[in-house]
């Protein structure tokens, strides 16, 4: 593969789930102050525009296999032992030092040489870039990626690094990714976030998949908040019946895309002093689509099919991208009278349950989009007048308050301002007016989403 090419036309990041970055701390982060560093594992996750090395196994030292000495370095039996697993298990290889000073690390003459050095059997053995990463004295990380362009060693700094887990903290590059500077239009939001967490939630790039009633109003919420960076997946239009439920669609849309009306909706509706909207009107299982959905931070689910919430679970745990999921459920009993109206909102990363153990999505259902008979009138009809895979029926008040839930439960796992930042997930009982947290459901030990974290790879 001519990595060359990719990292010409992609940016760079680096992911690391919650509980490795526990671990990575207690070992780079001396209470001496000294510098430390080891190995790792990681698996590449390559989305349309981004390239991501997703951090799943530390490989620890031993005894003799580094040496510290105010900085560190490794010894070779430390790097051959890394290249023999990282062969085994297919996978890339990454080198994590520290810094006794914090934020954003640039590198030393000595950390330039070492990694340049390191490049080279790493990149022989595996066939994969080198990744180094650096951390500084307070968790700030860095990460670049190393690879051959025209049969030359180069380097290129990553726009981010992101731990995901109970909460998403993502460290930027700041030289890439600048943050976007206040204004009037965002003084009330900032207000309430504080100036450094709006600067953080401003350059996250955020995905929605599905644009019916309920994303089109979390799109018109985060680009009021101050949001920059949009990625909108919907393969379908706006039809007539969509009028009294869609945020920013007009009798004039009719027959339009929904991503291209919720798309303009963002730019007229944005307070940011940039905003980029990169669009599909793809399916989530067609490969245009899904590589743009891992592109994002983070990407709310508002779709209605299993079959998005399948892919969806995959990219939560695989890719370590947060998925925000909320659906609807409408039952009417006879002549029509309502029987209930529930909603669900619960955010998806490692350390919370999947969506297959919330019961978000059935397996079998699965099977049976992918047959097409849930678009198929004759199955539909066959089944029950109360079944759920009937149920669509939906008003903008229902909506209105999942989005805006689906909203509160990303600012719970990006600003730290929320104690619990785990919502649970919530359930609103429209006939009774009750909202329940349940903090119960936990996956299956033989879960394979657990067993697949941080694996990144194709949907299967």
């Amino acid at each position: 593969m001519e990595y060359s090419k990719i990292f010409d036309r992609k940016s760079f990041s680096t992911v690391i789930p919650e509980s490795v970055n526990d671990d990575l701390k207690k070992v780079l982060i001396r209470e001496d102050g000294q510098e430390d560093l080891l190995f790792a594992l990681w698996a590449p996750s390559i989305g349309e525009n981004r390239y991501t090395a997703v951090i799943n196994e530390i490989i620890f030292p031993e005894d003799g296999d580094r040496n510290i000495h105010g900085n560190a370095s490794y010894n070779y039996q430390y790097l051959l032992r890394v290249c023999k697993i990282a062969l085994k298990k297919g996978m890339g290889i990454a080198l994590l030092h520290s810094h006794p000073y914090p934020g954003w690390q640039n590198m030393s003459f000595d950390d330039i040489n070492t990694e340049n050095k390191t490049f080279i059997n790493a990149f022989s053995t595996t066939e994969l870039p080198f990744v180094g990463l650096t951390v500084g004295n307070d968790g700030y990380w860095s990460s670049r990626v190393w690879y051959y362009h025209k049969e030359e060693i180069q380097m290129k700094w990553s726009n981010s690094v992101r731990i995901s887990g109970d909460r998403l903290q993502v460290y930027f590059n700041d030289n890439l990714i600048p943050p976007d500077k206040p204004s009037k239009k965002t003084i009330r939001t900032v207000n309430v976030w504080g100036e450094e967490t709006h600067k953080n939630i401003s350059r996250l790039r955020i995905g929605i998949v599905g644009l019916g009633s309920v994303g089109s109003v979390v799109a018109e919420m985060l680009a009021r908040m101050g949001i920059s960076s949009f990625t909108l997946i919907d393969y379908d239009t706006i039809k007539e019946h969509n009028l009294d439920r869609l945020a920013g669609a007009f009798k004039t849309d009719i027959g339009s895309l929904k991503v291209d009306v919720i798309r303009e909706h963002i730019l007229k509706a944005g307070t940011s002093n940039k905003i980029t909207v990169d669009i599909s009107d793809k399916k989530l299982n067609e490969e245009e689509a899904y590589r743009k959905a891992l592109d994002c931070d983070i990407v709310f689910s508002c779709v209605d099919k299993p079959w998005g919430r399948y892919i969806l679970n995959h990219i939560a745990f695989s890719h370590l991208i947060p998925i925000i999921d909320g659906g609807i459920l409408i039952e009417f009993g006879d002549k029509r009278k309502l029987n209930f109206a529930d909603w669900t909102v619960h955010t998806i990363s490692p350390g919370k349950p999947c969506l297959q153990c919330l019961n978000a999505f059935n397996i079998s259902d699965v099977e049976l989009e992918k047959d097409g008979l849930l678009e198929d009138p004759e199955y539909l009809s066959g089944l029950p007048d109360n079944h759920y895979l009937k149920s669509r029926e939906n008003i903008s008040p229902f909506s209105y308050n999942l989005a805006s839930l689906e909203v509160l439960h990303f600012m719970a796992l990006v600003a730290n301002v929320v104690d619990p930042s785990n919502y649970g997930e919530q359930k609103f009982r429209f006939k009774h007016g009750f909202l329940s947290r349940n903090f119960d459901i936990n996956c299956d030990s033989n879960c394979d989403y657990l067993l697949n974290i941080g694996m990144a790879g194709s949907v299967n």
